[in-house]
């Protein structure tokens, strides 16, 4: 039983729908901590695969291997990061806690994810 072609279908296969889309983005690596932070504007994640800024309408994904060495410091009522490319740009992002509180406890993950990934590098 062969699929008809309705209104806008010309040229398709017929008898299904055919092999699947490929795989959307490299496959995420399993295991290794996390750190995410996020405020209305602003977020970033540190995973296995990176650090990612996401500024507004703008973001980036910078791989460990491009990376030379990330930091961080607190801010009145927020986080800074910064992230040194191998090649010299510098990338930042704050984001802002909702309570003070949470800025101590961001900054303890952050120190131990951060660690983990280039703590390696020597």
């Amino acid at each position: 039983m062969g699929v008809t072609q309705g209104y806008g279908q010309q040229g398709g296969p017929v008898g299904g729908f055919g092999a699947p889309p490929p795989m959307f983005g490299p496959p995420v690596v399993a295991g290794g901590p996390e750190f995410v932070a996020a405020d209305e504007f602003n977020g970033l994640v540190v995973d296995p695969e990176g650090v990612h800024f996401e500024m507004g309408p703008h973001g980036i994904e910078l791989p460990w291997s491009r990376l030379r060495t990330v930091q961080f410091h607190p801010l009145d009522g927020g986080l800074s990061v910064s992230a040194v490319t191998v090649d010299g740009p510098v990338y930042e992002c704050r984001v802002r806690a909702r309570r003070r509180a949470q800025v101590g406890r961001w900054c303890t993950e952050l120190a131990g994810v951060l660690h983990h990934y280039l703590g390696a590098r020597g």
